[in-house]
């Protein structure tokens, strides 16, 4: 075995094997607990000024290091057909040919997921005193606050059966007669205590009379504090002068 041969299997090796184990890597990172930041903002809107909570913007990262390796292998695959050129070709053409099944795969794959990074203005949970717009980059969800009639919290799986559940935020909308529709909004996809969000949105549902603070430096403080819990009754004190 030449040389040239002995160090094909390690290449390959590592550009198949590498990216895994950073995606698995990277994967266990983001699974570990964190203390949740406490991130809003105030933006103005075409309805006015509203309160903003910040959302991950979508990233081409993964997109771009899946178009990488298919290149790499197709180069792999092409640098081993031109070598076997002098020897025996045939071999190079079957290598090639195996290698580039996963390689177009790959390709193929970073470009359909492959989304341009969004401006910061142009994502997030925008709220102002009439209705929430929900966007994470593919399009907004928006819905007026007379429209929620209940939020909850539960957890979820989506399309997939198997790995963790993602906790969500679930704002119900509509009523018996019209029928019922929700809006998730997953933990993981807030850049902000989604214990506070939650909160947050129970608060102005049951207080419609205090969504005018929205887009407000009020409405920004009372996030920043969390000024969610309900107002307390006065404490009861017995004037009874036999007592």
């Amino acid at each position: 075995m030449t040389r040239q041969e002995s160090v094909w299997p390690g290449l390959l090796g590592l550009v198949l094997v590498g990216p895994a184990a950073a995606a698995f890597t990277g994967w266990g990172w983001s699974e570990l607990p964190r203390t949740a930041p406490v991130a809003a903002g105030i933006r103005a809107t075409d309805d006015g000024p509203a309160l903003v909570l910040p959302v991950p913007r979508p990233s081409s990262t993964g997109s771009l290091v899946s178009i990488a390796v298919g290149a790499a292998l197709l180069g792999a695959g092409l640098w081993q057909l031109i070598a076997s050129l002098d020897d025996d070709w045939s071999s190079g053409v079957a290598f090639l040919f195996l290698i580039s099944l996963p390689a177009l795969f790959a390709i193929l794959l970073g470009l359909g997921t492959y989304k341009p990074r969004k401006v910061a203005d142009n994502v997030g949970i925008v709220l102002t005193p009439q209705h929430i717009t929900v966007d994470y980059g593919d399009g907004p969800t928006t819905a007026a606050w007379q429209d929620i009639s209940a939020v909850g919290g539960r957890s979820g799986r989506g399309e997939f059966r198997f790995g963790s559940g993602t906790n969500l935020i679930s704002l119900v909308t509509g009523d018996a007669d019209t029928g019922y529709g929700t809006i998730d909004i997953g933990h993981k996809d807030l850049e902000t205590d989604p214990t506070r969000v939650y909160h947050l949105f129970v608060f102005y549902v049951r207080n419609p009379g205090l969504r005018s603070e929205l887009g407000t430096e009020l409405g920004l403080d009372r996030f920043r504090r969390g000024g969610y819990a309900p107002e307390q009754p006065a404490a009861f004190v017995d004037t009874d002068p036999r007592l």
